[in-house]
């Protein structure tokens, strides 16, 4: 199996090295198109060993990618941009042929979006490899998309392929200026195709991101008079410019209403996206409606367990922790300290040491016992804990040991306190400090 990386370039002799160095050992070839770089872009490129063609640019992003799709040898094709590099290609071989083994010739990897500090502030499921010689093209002058006249499936490796995109950082961002080359491009596309509904969205990103937001409010609201109604498992851009309108309207405490009746047309078109249910959540808990905000919250969460994020879902999937965390408030603001219980074992299963989660637990029992419930006592508690822990375990009796004293749960700090020899206590005690 023979491996070609491609990219299409213009100034990017910051982000090149790195996007290339991170297939070199499993490429057998790497072509670069280069569409007017004025840096040291080319020369860098030259010098890891890439063919480097150029291709005048014409406001068109596939017509760039198709031109280099049209050089690359290889039996598969890696195309990132050059803002993009693996965590680790050393598995690609290996996931190629699963794909290949399923007659799936699109694979699609995890997108970790980057700030300027290297923070992860977004996670979307992007196709970055694909099967050559088979007909698989690039389609649309801006934000552009892989497609085939032939059905094609697309193999899931968001567990498996992790790639890193510092594009959307805001320094980088800002330096390359891309608002104003997508947002002229995308006038232009308009203009030749009023009709489609995905173009009014991705410009109604640019206005959203330079909060703009009565401008994007608009172009949200026209992209869904275009909107197919078709329903689908993956959300797509129809997913995206659902879930940002609403997260628009979601400031307002007026428009309530709004947000239900774009809520309800979104579930019925796209009934496997968590992402709706969850801004819908934020709404409430924004403005203190606690109860419907831990409704929307706990659907949301039933939603993505159930389907997943391939395809869908990036919002939750990206502040997973936090929406746990918020949903637990919730029910705690509202003294529903029985439904914090339920929860709280619920998120402490999925991320067992998240000090937060299980400081919701401590705290509504700790509040069971005051407000004197004799369902949930104090041995129920210690049982739940450890189900949850293994406190025959270093590491989870110091956790527990820590959070229970934080909490001032003395009852299940007695408890730990009588599993543990001197020399644990000792060292637990110093973590207090």
């Amino acid at each position: 199996m023979k491996i070609s990386q491609a990219m299409i370039v213009k100034n990017e002799e910051k982000n090149i090295g790195k996007a290339l160095g991170c297939v070199k050992g499993v490429a057998f070839e790497q072509i670069v198109v280069d569409t007017g770089s004025t840096d040291d872009t080319v020369r860098i490129a030259e010098e890891a060993g890439a063919t480097v063609y150029r291709f005048k640019w014409i406001d068109d992003f596939a017509a760039a990618k198709n031109f280099a799709i049209d050089k690359c040898k290889g039996d598969w094709i890696v195309f990132l941009d050059a803002d993009e590099y693996f965590e680790d290609a050393s598995n690609l071989c290996e996931v190629i042929s699963k794909a290949e083994e399923k007659k799936e010739y699109v694979i699609a990897s995890k997108l970790l979006n980057l700030n300027d500090e290297g923070k992860v502030i977004g996670t979307i499921t992007q196709p970055r490899v694909f099967k050559n010689h088979v007909g698989i093209k690039y389609e649309g002058k801006i934000h552009e998309h892989l497609k085939n006249d032939q059905p094609t499936d697309i193999y899931d490796a968001t567990d498996e392929l992790i790639i890193y995109h510092t594009g959307y950082s805001e320094t980088v961002y800002n330096e390359k200026n891309k608002d104003k080359l997508y947002k002229t491009m995308l006038e232009k596309a308009i203009a030749e195709n009023p009709g489609d509904s995905d173009l009014y969205g991705y410009l109604g990103d640019i206005y959203a991101k330079n909060k703009k937001y009565a401008k994007a409010e608009e172009l949200y609201f026209k992209s869904i008079k275009y909107m197919d109604d078709k329903v689908t498992e993956e959300s797509e851009r129809r997913g995206d410019t659902l879930r940002h309108l609403l997260m628009i309207l979601g400031e307002d405490k007026k428009r309530t209403g709004d947000i239900l009746k774009i809520y309800n047309y979104a579930r019925a078109i796209l009934p496997h996206d968590a992402d709706f249910s969850c801004v819908v959540a934020d709404h409430y808990y924004r403005f203190k409606k606690y109860i419907k905000a831990a409704d929307y919250y706990k659907e949301a969460i039933d939603i993505y367990d159930k389907y997943g994020s391939f395809q869908r879902s990036d919002h939750v999937e990206a502040y997973f922790p936090k929406i746990c965390s918020k949903m637990l408030d919730s029910y705690y603001q509202e003294k529903e300290y029985t439904k914090v219980v339920e929860e709280s074992g619920y998120c402490i299963g999925k991320q067992k040491y998240n000090a937060e989660y299980l400081g919701y637990l401590m705290s509504a029992f700790k509040a069971l016992r005051q407000n004197g419930n004799v369902e949930l006592k104090t041995q129920d508690e210690i049982k739940i804990i450890n189900d949850l822990y293994d406190l025959g375990t270093i590491k989870d009796k110091a956790f527990v040991f820590v959070n229970s004293y934080k909490t001032d749960d003395k009852e299940v700090f007695e408890h730990v306190i009588s599993l543990c020899s001197a020399a644990e206590l000792e060292a637990f005690k110093q973590q207090l400090l």
